[in-house]
């Protein structure tokens, strides 16, 4: 029993998930600088009044004339007053003037608003400001929250008692207000991400409809029914997609038709040379006792048994061969000198018939399997030698340039020749040529197809040229678009 998967989001609730992170982390980014910015405006709006207020009573300490006498000020208590008298201090600021043992504030009685009363400013305010040896600062207390402070000290020309003037400015009534926005905002954001949420649904269902489609189709395809398609819609990646998926249905198809032909074939095939061999020897079996010995019956039908048992085994070494062509094990290239190739593939041939005759051998040095190719070569050779009983001419050259560089070996006989209309059939499975007058046994139709899949392994391919009643040449064309130079050690 195997172990349970473990089962995975489905593809729209992850496309949702992840719109709605993008979105949330947004949002969330948006509201934290917002934040940000906003408090940092308060802070320097704070800061802002304050300097403002302590450059204003500068300038008038500097410049003032009592209105009474209409001389500039000789007294601090006298300065302060008409100063302070003279402000409105904004809702959230306040102005005062600190004398040793007195104070002196803007009359707040007569303003409207939520002015804070400097009398009532927390006491641990007025020390840090008293102790304080800057002449600015900020003061945080739980009452309060933050307050931003200044002050500056002065003193009349007639040289009375110093003063300070100390300008504060509350800052939490302003940071109250960020935080009222920022809720807003979140209110806003959470209506966005749950439309976000909503909109990722739909649009989701709509991306993996194709995919969904798919899978239904491939889900119906079994090995009966390698017909059905997926529907293809648009031009964009599904598209793609599905056109991809079709092709590759379209390739298992006739994968699928070309195996169940081969086995029909094959299995055509091996039957005639099967019943010949089972008659022979039902023959023997039902030879009379009284006439036991008929020895020249019994030899002629084992060497007939022999002949088709050897076209099974040859024709079973062919099927299996062709079963393994079109893996990456079925060749093996290596450097290989081509002179020496093709008189090593004259020699085996000669073997054959003394018929054979090289013509031409091309020099270099190229990557090929060399027994592959003398394989395929000694294929076309019987051929050859079944269909001609004249001289049969063996060769190779190269011909093309650059890229286009080709290494070709042939085999040229003066036989019957092949119609036009069957060349391009000659190479498929148990395709057989017309033997004529020939008297030599022809094979199972897998040589020359062997031949064109040692091509095709090559990436090359196999040809024929022929003339009816003249003569074919057959061969290989194997790319070779750079020579490899010989090891010179």
């Amino acid at each position: 029993m195997s172990a349970p998967t473990s089962r995975k989001a489905s593809l729209r609730w992850r496309i949702v998930f992840w719109m709605s992170a993008v979105v949330f982390l947004t949002l969330a980014s948006v509201v934290i600088i917002t934040r940000s910015v906003l408090l940092s405006e308060v802070t320097n709006e704070a800061n802002s009044a304050v300097e403002q207020e302590i450059e204003e009573f500068r300038r008038f300490a500097s410049d003032g004339i009592d209105p009474e006498t209409a001389q500039p000020f000789d007294s601090g208590h006298r300065l302060m007053e008409v100063y302070l008298s003279r402000q409105i201090p904004d809702e959230n600021e306040a102005i005062l003037g600190l004398f040793p043992g007195e104070l002196i504030q803007v009359d707040y009685s007569q303003l409207n608003g939520g002015h804070p009363d400097p009398l009532d400013l927390a006491e641990p305010l007025m020390e840090e400001i008293r102790q304080s040896p800057a002449q600015s600062g900020v003061f945080r207390d739980p009452e309060r929250g933050s307050t931003h402070w200044g002050e500056v000290a002065f003193q009349t020309q007639s040289g009375e008692t110093d003063g300070v003037l100390v300008v504060t400015y509350f800052a939490d009534p302003l940071k109250e207000q960020v935080n009222r926005q920022i809720q807003i905002l979140l209110l806003i954001g959470s209506g966005g991400l749950f439309a976000s949420v909503l909109i990722a649904w739909l649009i989701s269902g709509q991306i993996i409809a194709p995919i969904r489609k798919l899978s239904s189709v491939s889900a119906k395809i079994s090995n009966s029914d390698l017909t059905r398609r997926v529907p293809v819609e648009g031009r964009d990646e599904i598209a793609q997609l599905a056109s991809t998926f079709n092709a590759m249905l379209d390739r298992i198809e006739a994968a699928y038709n070309d195996q169940r032909q081969f086995v029909d074939d094959a299995g055509h095939e091996l039957r005639t040379p099967i019943t010949v061999v089972r008659g022979q020897l039902e023959l023997l079996a039902s030879a009379p006792p009284e006439k036991p010995d008929k020895p020249e019956e019994q030899q002629r039908s084992i060497e007939l048994a022999m002949t088709e048992l050897d076209r099974m085994s040859r024709m079973v070494n062919d099927l299996l061969t062709l079963a393994v062509a079109d893996s990456a094990e079925f060749i093996h290239k290596s450097p290989a000198d081509v002179t020496d190739l093709t008189i090593d593939i004259e020699d085996k041939a000669r073997t054959m018939s003394d018929r054979i005759l090289l013509v031409d051998a091309a020099e270099g040095l190229i990557d090929l399997d060399e027994q592959r190719v003398t394989e395929a070569v000694l294929e076309l050779v019987g051929n050859a030698l079944r269909y001609s009983e004249d001289t049969v001419e063996l060769g190779s050259d190269f011909h093309g340039a650059g890229a286009n560089r080709m290494f070709r070996i042939w085999v040229r006989d003066k036989g019957p020749g092949v119609e036009p209309e069957q060349q391009e059939a000659l190479f498929g499975r148990f395709t057989r040529g017309t033997q004529g007058d020939t008297k030599r046994p022809g094979g199972a139709g897998l040589g020359l197809s062997i031949v064109k899949a040692i091509g095709d392994a090559h990436g090359g391919h196999t040809f024929v040229y022929s003339t009816p009643g003249l003569g074919s040449v057959f061969g290989l064309e194997i790319p070779a678009p750079t020579e490899i130079e010989k090891d010179k050690s």
